[in-house]
């Protein structure tokens, strides 16, 4: 169980840095009236992803953190995975049901 979140935290990193990266650029080219099309396609697309790898790679790092001071990392796994869950899905509604606000 260690080596699995070890090596799902190791990739987690590399997805969360590579797609942050990316998408805060583009919001701060975005910022800065750089905007092309594909700024707004990066920006509105990787959203999602950003926050999916960062969902993985902190219940990963937390259950080991947790299994390394207890001895068990099933439990905070659990519950770090299903805190995960709502807020993955919170997150999915709000960004495919609820309208953008158009600001003038």
């Amino acid at each position: 169980m260690q080596k699995t979140l070890q090596n799902l935290s190791s990739v987690s990193l590399v997805f969360l840095a590579v797609t942050g990266g990316l998408h805060i650029s583009a919001a701060i080219l975005i910022s800065e009236k750089v905007s092309s099309t594909v700024n707004l396609i990066i920006f509105n697309a990787l959203d999602m992803p950003f926050l999916l790898a960062a969902l993985l790679y902190g219940t990963a790092r937390i259950s080991l953190a947790f299994g390394n001071i207890t001895g068990n990392a099933k439990t905070a796994l659990i519950v770090c995975s299903a805190l995960s869950g709502v807020v993955f899905l919170g997150a999915l509604f709000l960004n495919f049901f609820i309208q953008d606000a158009r600001l003038v």
